[in-house]
């Protein structure tokens, strides 16, 4: 494993890692960037491929030797490690990595014995916190993936990858400028379920209706035989406009949470903590 030691925060091989706060270099790269030991641990061990790993020099002792001998180490000087990356860096651990190719919608809704049949849809989520959490929590249930629609947030942004704890590098992510189209499609070769997280005039509420009711309300065993058949896949809103009309009329069927109604909605992320949990146990 090479240690390079450097003194000079202009040198080329550390432009990856410059200002990450006001600079987005990843996008244009095809490259990332993981933040904080345990993601960064979880992406040396992942299909992905490292590029290099940057210590400032306190964390050099720790984790230097771990990391494996074909993968570059930049340490830098302690005092000099917030003035490159761009903010106080207390994690001490940076590291680049190369992207993937998206994966296919086929590849995340085929049958996988060890994922729950369930999709998480969000249209148009564009707060990196709630996508790293949501990430998580699919990781957490064991669905099959996520889908992201146009104006989305990138999910190799750095915050994105940190509030996921590395999740996100063996989880099916995919943005797809197409997503509306491609689940009416799937829809009307019966080959998805589409329910919209949302409260409505008509919306159900979750508590045991979503594990009740089908498109054609066949009864109590529907539920189960859809999980076999088709994924479901779950309709989630915008942080602020919650989901429009035109993916509430896509939804075969809608619910609500039940709370109070001096509180307006959930957290994203909490309501789709409540709807993976009713639709995997």
């Amino acid at each position: 494993m090479p240690i390079i030691r450097i003194q000079n925060l202009d040198d080329p091989r550390l432009t990856i890692y410059r200002d990450l706060r006001n600079t987005n270099l990843v996008r244009q790269s095809g490259e990332f960037i993981a933040e904080g030991w345990r993601v960064v641990q979880r992406l040396l061990n992942s299909q992905f491929e490292v590029r290099s790993v940057l210590l400032n020099k306190k964390r050099e002792d720790s984790y230097a030797s771990s990391i494996p001998a074909d993968v570059d180490v930049y340490v830098v000087p302690e005092n000099e490690a917030s003035r490159l990356v761009g903010f106080p860096f207390h994690a001490g651990v940076l590291a680049c990595g190369v992207r993937l190719p998206a994966p296919c919608l086929d590849s995340i809704i085929q049958k996988n014995n060890r994922r729950s049949r369930v999709v998480l849809c969000c249209p148009k989520m564009t707060a990196p916190d709630n996508l790293g959490s949501l990430i998580r929590l699919g990781a957490s249930f064991g669905i099959q993936g996520i889908l992201l629609g146009p104006g989305s947030v990138d999910p190799y942004i750095r915050r994105v990858i940190r509030v996921s704890l590395g999740t996100c590098f063996d989880f099916p992510v995919r943005s797809s400028p197409e997503l509306f189209n491609e689940l009416r499609e799937l829809q009307s070769r019966n080959q998805a379920v589409i329910i919209a997280a949302e409260k409505t005039d008509t919306s159900s509420a979750l508590n045991r209706s979503l594990r009740t009711s089908s498109r054609n309300g066949a009864g109590s065993d529907s539920h189960e035989v859809m999980q076999e058949d088709c994924p479901i896949f779950v309709l989630l809103g915008n942080e602020a406009d919650g989901l429009t009309q035109q993916w509430l009329d896509l939804a075969d069927e809608t619910f609500h949470i039940p709370i109070q109604d001096e509180v307006d909605s959930l957290n994203v992320t909490h309501a789709a903590a409540i709807f993976l949990y009713e639709l995997t146990r």
